[in-house]
């Protein structure tokens, strides 16, 4: 287990790689593990005691001198550490040697002794570097002379968090660093080349002996408060076998949790035969990890967004008002289309950083690492556009599906204003040919109540009529279910019955004989009309 004491002040995580020594000890009950666990324990306490926080954040705010005497406390911890009966078991035997490698988790005391032995280039100091408001298009590439350096020194890695003052101080005063270098790390809005200004993304430049690249990624949020997910930017600067990434955030959460990392964090703490054996698999590592939890994400929130668009149009469109419907739908099929663009400009930021990851990582592991990537990316790639056709075709059956039912409502209009004219217009050919009218009506002068008599009698008539042209010429009922299930056997009779027609055909080619053919086929002939079946 890490101790959570170890990294503070800005500080996620750090580890450093230890390559074994030769142990001839004697033995039975220590095993590989117990020796390495052992063994970092007692180193990191050592570190801890010898090297205080306050003294190391002192010693690298203050830029002293830098040595090129690598510190080998951990290596002679290691090799001084006596793995004797008194310690383990009282029960020892011959172990034989033991060869392997792993990573020890460090705090910024050890960090402390891994920058002062890093050589860096003494023009750096007289060459201060101040980016002004005005400058805001001057890049890292144009400050900082490429060129490249061969990989030396102890392998480490730091990750820390840019946000935090104690980090932003550790880095401004980076003597071991580019000074263009530092504000890329510190600043995420920061241009690294002039490609950004005509891709629109950062992609991997080898400036001042290293290379400075960013990696995407995305912080989940906490799904029992409603949290959405946080885009999160990994500047990173590799030089030499160490690396450092400065993590940088688009939002605010409760807490940033990066799975990713966490994952690569976890895998370097706990050990095994599948670590990372260099500081450039280290970096493929956490380019894959980042992009699968991001293609987790996508499919989770994105492309799942889709499927559940699609369910909510197919099992309540006969249930809802259209209009309604379609406006809610419409909006829903706006702000995800929107969503799927943006995904797609990241995948692209990511293939296009993997390619060019690809051109300076070393190793078959972390090759093999990144072409998984570009394949993932592809089909991520075609999964996009498969979820935008989608979304396109829902929104064409929605509007098809909108217009029959306005067709629906517009003839059920136009047939019941034609009856009511239809009735109309009988009433008004009868009291046509009566010729009356208000002064003309039949036992107007012998009886008061004529007109209110006559009056109900053309509207219980008018009322009969409408009925029976309701009733008669009015719309069809809707299917029932009961009718639609009786339908369906039908048909399926029906192919069966044209199924076994064409098997009886194929059979008749072959041995049947003319008085075998089955009924519908042979109705089809006449009794008696002198055709001859030709075989």
């Amino acid at each position: 287990m890490v101790d959570i004491d170890l990294w503070t002040d800005g500080l996620i995580c750090a580890f450093e790689l230890m390559q074994g020594r030769r142990k001839r000890r004697n033995g039975t009950c220590t095993s590989k593990a117990q020796i390495e666990k052992q063994a970092a324990r007692e180193a990191s306490k050592k570190h801890d005691l010898q090297f205080g926080q306050h003294n190391a954040f002192s010693s690298l705010e203050n830029g002293n001198k830098i040595s090129k005497e690598h510190p080998t406390n951990i290596t002679k911890a290691l090799d001084s550490h006596d793995y004797d009966g008194a310690s383990n078991s009282g029960h020892l035997r011959e172990i034989g040697e033991f060869m392997g490698r792993y990573w020890v988790p460090i705090g910024w005391g050890r960090i402390s002794e891994l920058v002062q032995t890093m050589e860096a280039d003494a023009g750096w100091g007289t060459q201060p570097v101040s980016f002004s408001e005005e400058e805001d298009m001057v890049t890292v590439a144009d400050l900082a002379i490429p060129y490249w350096e061969r990989p030396v020194g102890p392998t480490w890695w730091c990750h820390v968090s840019a946000e935090h003052p104690s980090v932003r101080k550790w880095l401004s005063n980076a003597q071991w660093l580019h000074p263009a270098i530092s504000t890329a790390l510190l600043d995420e809005s920061r241009l690294i080349s002039e490609r950004m200004k005509h891709l629109l993304y950062e992609v991997p430049v080898r400036v001042a002996g290293g290379l400075l690249f960013e990696l995407l990624g995305q912080s989940p949020g906490d799904p029992y408060v409603d949290e959405d997910d946080i885009p999160i930017v990994l500047r990173s600067w590799q030089a030499q076998n160490f690396l450092i990434t400065s993590l940088h955030t688009k939002g605010s959460a409760t807490s940033i949790n990066v799975l990713g990392i966490a994952e690569v964090q976890e895998m370097l703490a706990a050990g095994g035969s599948n670590i990372p054996g260099s500081i450039h698999e280290v970096v493929a590592r956490l380019a894959c990890h980042l992009a699968r939890w991001d293609d987790r994400l996508f499919r989770k929130n994105i492309f799942g967004a889709a499927d559940e668009i699609e369910l909510m149009f197919m099992n309540r469109r006969t249930h809802e008002d259209m209009h309604l419907f379609s406006i809610i739908l419409n909006q829903e099929i706006r702000l995800l289309s929107a969503q799927v663009i943006r995904v797609k400009w990241s995948l692209h930021a990511r293939e296009e950083i993997v390619f060019e990851l690809l051109q300076h990582l070393k190793g078959s592991e972390s090759r093999a690492f990144l072409e998984s990537i570009r394949k993932s990316t592809r089909e991520m790639i075609e999964e996009q556009e498969a979820v935008r056709g989608r979304l396109f075709t829902i929104q064409d059956v929605m509007q098809s599906t909108v217009r029959a039912w306005l067709q629906d409502k517009s003839l059920t209009v136009t047939h019941n204003l034609g009856v009511f004219g239809g009735c109309g217009l009988i009433l008004s050919i009868i009291t046509g040919l009566f010729g009356i009218n208000v002064d003309g009506i039949p036992g107007a002068k012998d009886s008061p109540f004529a007109f209110v008599l006559f009056s109900s009698i053309i509207m219980l008539l008018g009322a009969v009529l409408i009925a029976i042209g309701l009733i008669y010429l009015g719309l069809k009922k809707p299917i029932a279910d009961e009718n639609m299930e009786v339908r369906k056997l039908e048909l399926q009779g029906l192919v069966q019955m044209f199924q076994q027609e064409a098997e009886s055909h194929a059979q008749v080619r072959g041995t049947l004989a003319r008085n075998n053919m089955p009924p519908t086929a042979r109705d089809l002939l006449p009794g008696s009309g002198g055709y001859v079946l030709v075989g």
